[in-house]
């Protein structure tokens, strides 16, 4: 049940999903702002790439221990810190969640003079994922185990500059139906691209909200 008790922890299936939930979203930052790099603009690539694994971190630490690298799931099942029976079940989802990025990132990344043409389909793929993302950090920040806590504001802030860095360049890292108003009557951005900021960030919180349900799963101790 998603309802979380001293006595219980979170399930397998919902440690699994986290995983590669955080590896998928790892692997794609890392593309993403790797593409949009320029000679002048490389030595800030590590920056963004560290904001988005500290957000991922402090959403996946409660449930799965926030491994999202297969040596680092060695480590802690050599040193007792993780138990041996879930090594191999980790690090398949791990390298699961980074051959899907791979697969998006191909697929959505272009070069500049093919923006225009490909935004509506790019857009609304980067429009939805960082959305999804950044309602399961919201999502994360109120639940029991987090809430409360002095760096919640951050977390939700890191996760909106990740997004403008990776997906900036295709669709703006607009992530709010409100805010694309605005910027459309200003005439900053196109009433045409309704679809994409209204429909794209609420199929991400809708993706968001069934996720946080599997990964809010527990069993007590007894159960397992």
């Amino acid at each position: 049940m998603p309802h979380p008790m001293n006595d219980t922890k979170p399930t397998l299936p919902a440690q699994l999903a986290t995983e590669l939930l955080g590896t998928f979203f790892l692997l794609l930052s890392i593309s993403m702002v790797s593409s949009h790099l320029t000679a002048s603009t490389a030595h800030i690539a590590p920056l963004p790439i560290g904001l988005v694994l500290m957000t991922l971190v402090y959403i996946g630490g409660p449930i799965s221990g926030a491994h999202y690298n297969p040596v680092v799931t060695i480590g802690l099942t050599l040193t007792g810190h993780s138990p041996w029976r879930k090594a191999l079940p980790y690090m398949l989802v791990q390298f699961g969640g980074a051959l899907l990025a791979a697969i998006v990132a191909i697929g959505i990344q272009t070069d500049a003079e093919q923006v225009a043409k490909s935004v509506a389909t790019e857009g609304f793929i980067v429009e939805s994922l960082w959305t999804f993302l950044l309602m399961y950090v919201i999502l994360q920040v109120v639940s029991p185990t987090n809430r409360g806590k002095p760096w919640d504001g951050l977390a939700i802030g890191m996760t909106v500059a990740t997004g403008a860095w990776a997906v900036g360049p295709i669709s703006g890292a607009i992530f709010n139906p409100a805010v694309w108003a605005g910027l459309s009557f200003t005439g900053e951005l196109s009433w045409n691209n309704w679809f994409l900021y209204i429909i794209a960030p609420l199929v991400g919180v809708l993706a968001a909200v069934l996720f946080n349900w599997i990964t809010s799963m527990t069993i007590t101790d007894r159960d397992e």
